[in-house]
């Protein structure tokens, strides 16, 4: 899930949790570093009203649908924008059908929750199961501060414009802007009047004074009002005047010319409405004005963004002009330069050929732009040169501007290549020379590839540069490169070891643009050294072209590869492609692939449903079977590729989404996850989520996060999948305890390896009920006693309750008779440090008690009767110090034992082993 708290600013472009971008976007991030319980929200509303204390004012309150609570964040200015911090809740409910779905400040002061109140948060359970919907039960709330009181009786709508004018300045932001909306749409010349009078007195106060001005600017400000406001003393004032400007459009020429000299206004909020603005203003020279906001100091976070969103398609419709001006400018701050001359690279390349509403970009304006950063911006140079690179290596610049390209910046490149360790950007002009066919690179592209050790990106770079050149020998070190051991690629620390194990599958995923059926070969050979992890991304390069499947489905024919690891993503893709002899390949050694969702997989995730229940995995090891299937594609806990949703925030609300995501996920698929396939007329099939969609290219995200950029010269054919880019039928993928290990993994709300971790809801099963078989004692100590064993019970069995004392949750056990107790068993390893303890819940029957004895390694650490006397509403809290055992390990036995032999039940929750 992406976060949950934005600014908004007309023409900024936001980042999103899927779909295209439009080109050259540089998306505006969110102004929190911080989650609530969950990223699933509803409603927003600013609660600013006098009836509640000063702590609960000047807040944002949101709805949280999947947390069941209303949470809070407090804002303050950071520049152009603003930075949000988490506040405590302002609600919540142990309801987990408390849905908030909408909040509003009432007449009364008070603040008004509207409930959906509904057992299903996600569209996929309620299309699943429309009849389980509850369409009955919504609720409003109303939450009082104390003995707030009702509003008294009053119609707005009838008070003068004097009193909705005074009511301006209400503490009750409902009066606030209920009276701005009616003074705007009577608008009389009387109130037009009172309210500039109020904007522009010194005494206002400021809340009145911007409500007062929002009210006037909504139907347009004349042009000696406006030129006023325009040089206010008040920043906001001035900000809100170029934002009325923008709705205007046909402004007077004063106030135009007003706009363009508050480019250069100390205040970001003010220069953030002048990037917003231009576009919208007629009779300005945007160029000149973006340009002017370029060259103020500014460590912004948001300015420079919306300011590009406007700079872009002056850039396209005007690039000579553009590099001339740019050339011309005072010091634009360096942080900025690194971020905007890269970008104005990509759309001038983009533009070397004429297209509607824009005039072709000369090389030499290319040539132009780029010569003096050599020198001046070394690190931006660099970074130029990259994107070039790009362009050329996935085909996106015709041959023809390749070779006028390579024409004007001979002169300055020429010194780099002849010296490549010289300059900063040595290593960067020589993959350029390599990918466009320069062999002065060459040498140096070769050498970063092979040299095990060094940065794999570096290595990467130079493998994407040597595909482009079609280098001979290239083959014979990418079979070296791939079945290296992990240590040869490593510097020895964390990071670089990740990296290290992420390198083979990158290659593997570059290798696609190459054009050689010696490619499969290569990959097959060094089948058996890949990590397990890897093998997914090998097959995924080999179902890309004919040549490279029909060897692959061969090895699967001979058992070299399983079958299993080919998906039905992946079998489409190969008929896709239209080729006779491999469709009956895929057919003799994968097998049939049917059209649509398979109904039978209600049938699949039914039985997996009780699997899961009855079988616990392994949650340590199931982060391996993640690595293998899952994080081929989605993030979970931090770790995984970006293709598909981050799974930490997303679709595992409930055990029953989870079970239908992962085994049935065609069965809803939102329109930002419909898979493409693209055929290239070089007889590639490339499938994956649309990135971009632009003249230029299509970028897909593929599995394991590649970005594929296929220029829309080389595409054949484009088909829209109606069936989900995850395949469905994952179970085949995976052994039956690796599905058990990763159900363990997947349903944990955070990693393993932090105590704190809890299954998500609905995992486990809370129906009541008893057992007095071995085998199904452990679906039922798992509930509330997770690692403990027993393995002989008393009368009724080993229970489970919904409830008992009003608890939740609750394990029941009986002594086996009057001399033998029921036990539960666990042994663990006490670390050395911390404050290791036994926590435990236990309650006694309504007529009955019993004997609660705990040993530690044969050692009494507890004894203690727990009964009416002994217990608080039925029950005792107790912690067991278990220090004296620290570094060693322990066995733990829990004891119900009889007492008087009447009613001796026992009953548990929330017993577990923790370290602080």
């Amino acid at each position: 899930m992406i976060d949950h708290l934005w600014h908004i600013v007309q023409g900024g472009y936001y980042h999103r949790q899927a779909g295209a971008y439009p080109p050259h976007t540089w998306k505006i991030e969110s102004i929190v570093k911080h989650k609530h319980q969950k990223a699933a929200y509803c409603g927003i509303t600013w609660f600013d009203s006098d009836v509640y204390p000063a702590e609960y004012r000047g807040r944002l309150y949101m709805g949280n649908i999947h947390g069941n609570c209303v949470n809070v964040d407090s804002l303050r200015r950071e520049g152009s924008t603003y930075f949000a911090t988490g506040e405590p809740d302002f609600l919540s409910t142990d309801d987990a059908w408390f849905m908030p779905v909408s909040q509003k400040v009432a007449p009364d002061g008070c603040l008004y929750v509207l409930d959906w109140y509904d057992q299903y948060h996600c569209y996929q359970d309620a299309n699943r199961d429309p009849e389980g919907i509850e369409r009955a039960k919504g609720r409003l709330y109303r939450v009082r501060y104390g003995s707030s009181p009702r509003a008294p009786r009053f119609d707005l709508a009838r008070e003068t414009d004097e009193q909705l004018i005074a009511r301006l300045g209400s503490a009750n932001i409902y009066f606030r802007e209920t009276a701005q909306r009616l003074l705007v749409e009577r608008n009389t010349p009387g109130s037009r009047r009172a309210l500039a009078e109020l904007v522009q007195g010194p005494n206002t106060a400021f809340r009145q004074r911007m409500h007062a001005l929002w009210a006037l600017a909504s139907n347009g400000l004349d042009p000696k009002l406006h030129l006023a406001l325009l040089s206010h003393a008040e920043e906001a004032v001035r900000a809100h005047a170029v934002r009325s400007a923008g709705n205007q459009k046909q402004l007077d020429p004063k106030v135009a010319r007003r706009i363009a000299e508050l480019a250069q206004d100390p205040s970001p909020e003010v220069r953030l409405q002048v990037a917003a603005a231009v576009p919208r203003i007629e009779g300005l020279d945007r160029l000149e004005v973006l340009v002017t906001l370029a060259e103020q100091p500014t460590d912004d976070p948001l300015l420079p963004r919306v300011a590009w969103r406007q700079l872009q398609p002056e850039i396209s419709r005007r690039g000579a002009d553009f590099v001339t001006r740019w050339q011309q400018a005072k010091k634009i701050p360096v942080a900025l330069q690194a971020e905007l001359a890269p970008r104005a690279l990509e759309v001038l390349l983009a533009n070397l050929k004429s297209r509607e509403g824009a005039q072709a970009v000369p090389p030499a304006v290319i040539g132009k732009f780029l010569a003096p950063l050599r020198d001046q911006a070394p690190a931006v140079f660099q970074e130029c040169l990259r994107r070039l690179a790009g362009r050329v290596e996935t085909g996106e610049l015709p041959q023809s501007a390749i070779a006028s390209l390579k024409s004007e910046l001979e002169p300055t490149l020429a010194p780099l290549l002849a010296n490549a360790a010289g300059h900063p950007a040595g290593l960067d002009a020589a993959l350029l020379a390599t990918a466009w066919g320069d062999p002065r690179g060459l040498n140096v592209a070769r050498q970063n590839f092979a040299t095990r050790g060094l940065v794999p990106e570096l290595r990467l770079r130079a493998l994407q540069a040597l595909i482009a050149s079609r280098d001979e020998g290239l083959l014979d070190t990418v079979a070296t490169a791939l079945t290296e051991p992990v240590a040869a690629r490593s510097r020895g620390d964390d990071k670089a070891e990740a990296a290290a194990r992420e390198f083979p599958g990158k290659v593997l995923a570059a290798l696609g643009r190459l054009d050689d059926p010696r490619v499969a070969e290569v990959v097959l050979q060094a089948w058996g050294k890949l990590p397990p992890e890897v093998q997914p991304r090998a097959v995924e390069l080999l179902t890309e072209r004919v040549t490279w499947a029909r060897q692959l489905l061969n090895a699967m024919g001979e058992k070299q590869v399983p079958a299993t690891l080919m998906n039905q993503t992946q079998a489409r893709n190969l008929l896709a492609l239209r080729d006779g002899e491999l469709t009956e390949l895929v057919a003799r050694h994968w097998g049939r692939i049917r059209d649509g969702r398979n109904p039978q997989r209600d049938a699949v995730i039914a039985e997996f449903r009780a699997e899961f229940r009855k079988n616990p995995g392994d949650p340590n090891r199931g982060k391996a079977a993640y690595a293998k299937v899952c994080g081929q594609c989605h993030k979970l806990f931090g770790e995984g590729a970006e293709v598909g949703p981050d799974l930490t925030d997303n679709g595992r609300s409930t055990y029953d989404q989870l079970l239908s995501n992962v085994f049935d996920p065609s069965l809803v698929i939102g329109a930002a996850y419909q898979a493409r396939t693209v055929l290239t007329n070089g007889g590639r099939a490339v499938t994956g989520l649309v990135v971009e969609d632009s003249p230029e290219h299509v970028i897909l995200k593929v599995q394991g996060g590649k970005l594929e950029t296929i220029p829309r010269t080389e595409i054949d054919e484009e088909k829209q999948s109606d069936q989900s880019l995850m395949p469905e039928d994952v179970e085949k993928s995976l052994t039956r305890q690796e599905l058990l290990d990763l159900f363990a993994y997947i349903t944990l709300d955070r990693p393993p390896t932090d105590r704190e971790a809890r299954s998500i809801r609905g995992l486990r099963d809370t129906t009541a009920r008893d057992a007095t078989e071995p085998a199904l004692f452990g679906s039922i100590l798992v509930e509330t006693a997770p690692g403990f064993v027993t393995h002989k019970v008393g009368e009724r069995g080993l229970g489970f309750l919904r409830s008992h004392w009003n608890r939740e949750r609750v394990l029941r056990t009986h002594p086996i008779d009057k001399e033998t107790p029921c036990e539960l068993t666990r042994t663990v390893q006490v670390p050395n440090g911390g404050k290791p303890r036994l926590k435990l819940e236990v309650a006694h029957d309504r007529a009955g008690d019993w004997r609660l004895v705990i040993l530690g390694n044969g050692e009494k650490l507890h004894d203690q009767i727990i009964g009416p006397e002994t217990a608080k509403n039925g029950w005792v809290d107790l912690e067991i110090d278990l220090q004296r055992f620290a570094g060693q390990s322990v066995t733990l036995v829990l004891q119900n034992v009889a007492n008087n032999w009447s009613n001796e039940f026992g009953y548990w929750r929330e017993v577990e082993f923790v370290v602080d």
